[in-house]
């Protein structure tokens, strides 16, 4: 699940409170009969996004300095999966040793009498 934070920078709580300023500042200036303009609500929707800008570029820095978090469900389900398929893998392992040290003393003990028979 993709969360509205790694793409805006701001989760959905700040969004809505951005929005509710933005909306009260709108109502807030134009209740006031002089500016009941166009070009002072576009001012206003102006500046909103500019803050809103400025704050999602602060917030997408901040995600990028912090670590990945290690313990979110869906990366430590991924580690478990990754070890169970690494465990069978291991055993195996431990069996080609050992067949490699047999193959190993099986030609050890070849050579030794065809030396002893050449001296």
């Amino acid at each position: 699940m993709i969360s509205i934070k790694r793409w805006v920078g701001l989760d959905l709580i700040d969004l809505a409170i951005h929005a509710g300023i933005t909306v009260a500042v709108g109502v807030l200036i134009g209740g006031f009969g002089i500016f009941r303009d166009e070009i002072v609500v576009g001012g206003v929707a102006a500046a909103s996004l500019i803050v809103l800008a400025a704050r999602r570029q602060q917030g997408l820095r901040e995600l990028a300095r912090r670590p990945p978090d290690a313990e979110s469900p869906d990366r430590v389900r991924e580690l478990e999966s990754r070890v169970s398929e690494l465990e069978p893998l291991q055993d195996r392992v431990i069996e080609l040793e050992e067949r490699l040290d047999f193959a190993e003393r099986l030609l050890s003990q070849q050579r030794e009498p065809a030396r002893l028979r050449k001296e």
